[in-house]
């Protein structure tokens, strides 16, 4: 099926028919020269209230995204040379009622993908059957949650583990899809969202947004710590994912306010802040983060990906923000903005490619791409 269309230009600001990202800005806020020129479209998924979690399966040209509140797994065909979405289909996967959400690429199974159906509280390992757009991905098998476990949100694949954070229990799994008898189940505070492990220490870190707090579990012992965000950078840690010199975490702050605010994680738990300097980036509502591949990595400039949005504030704006640092990974050395097109989008999840960078809107069905146009 071909997409249905094209939603709009790109955006600055949420003016229609600029096709320029917003300016760029060094580490004290003051405009930098000679701005990258990228451009943002957007493209209309099947309908759907709730758009999640979107990946990619490695070598091959097809992104997938979780549309929780009908249980949909939407297929993305990609050009392969310029990474633009050209076509789109959605399959029913489970029950409507599932509540399909989180979705991680497997390594122990080459070409699958697990999932979580929040609703039915079940972890899916599924074939998406990325070599067809209309092919149906099959589930080839469900594990149910174990000891009592509610609400599967998020879930990631550590070798034979499975670590999955159960939001409507406010627990911690970590379970041996090899043997599933074989699990353990960690209290966590209000409310388990991301978590991932540590690339020095090994231990794992689980973001908990009605806590305003960090859960630190060490799974050889098995541990646990709270870590909790100091008043004065924020509140409300979600997005949180393992990169250079550490883990990082974004703080989405609260109904009233965002402060812009991100952080790296050392190997002793403590962490090193930072705030968005630039006039769109002060007072952001960061919601996920994200780096480029690995491929790609080391061609670019030092820097990573942040998403504010607006999931919890009508004030807020939805904006891909590129973050460049130096090689230490300790100083910010610019800020780069780009609106979405569609704005009060309650903008999701993000996903850099080689190229571009796309990013789920979750009420607007839509998937936002930020392509480069000038390197």
């Amino acid at each position: 099926m071909s997409l249905g269309s094209l939603a709009a230009a790109g955006t600055l600001l949420g003016v229609p028919g600029t096709a320029t990202a917003g300016p760029r800005y060094g580490g004290a806020g003051s405009p930098v020269a000679g701005p990258a020129r990228r451009t943002v479209v957007e493209y209309d998924l099947p309908p759907a209230e709730e758009t999640h979690e979107i990946v990619k399966i490695p070598d091959r040209p097809m992104v997938l995204v979780s549309q929780m509140s009908n249980s949909r797994l939407v297929k993305l065909a990609l050009d392969p040379r310029t990474e633009q979405v050209t076509a789109a289909k959605a399959f029913p996967l489970g029950s409507s009622d599932a509540m399909l959400h989180g979705l991680a690429v497997s390594s122990r199974h080459p070409g699958r993908i697990w999932a979580t159906h929040e609703g039915a509280h079940r972890l899916l390992l599924v074939d998406p059957r990325a070599d067809s757009l209309d092919a149906a991905p099959r589930i080839e098998r469900e594990i149910a949650v174990p000891g009592g476990g509610r609400g599967p949100h998020y879930v990631n694949e550590y070798g034979d583990t499975l670590w999955v954070t159960l939001k409507e229990s406010d627990q911690v799994l970590a379970l041996d899809h090899t043997r599933p008898g074989r699990h353990r189940l960690f209290d966590a505070r209000p409310h388990p969202i991301f978590a991932a492990q540590h690339p020095d220490s090994g231990d794992f870190y689980v973001s908990q947004d009605g806590a305003s707090s960090l859960l630190r579990i060490d799974p050889r012992t098995g541990r646990t710590a709270q870590i909790p965000v100091p008043a004065e950078q924020g509140s409300t840690p979600v997005g949180l994912i393992g990169g250079p010199g550490g883990l990082w975490v974004v703080l989405l702050g609260t109904a009233k306010a965002g402060t812009g605010t991100f952080g790296r994680i050392d190997a002793d738990g403590r962490i090193a802040w930072h705030r968005l300097s630039g006039p769109l980036g002060r007072s952001a509502w960061l919601l996920h983060l994200a780096f480029d591949p690995p491929r790609t990595r080391t061609a670019r400039e030092p820097g990573l990906w942040l998403l504010a949005s607006s999931i919890v504030s009508e004030q807020a704006r939805d904006l891909v923000v590129r973050v460049r640092f130096d090689p230490s990974w300790t100083r910010v050395t610019g800020e780069e903005y780009a609106a979405l097109p569609t704005q009060l989008c309650k903008a999701h999840r993000l996903l850099p490619l080689e190229h571009s960078v796309l990013a789920t809107e979750l009420t607007s069905a839509r998937v936002a791409q930020l392509i480069s146009t000038q390197e």
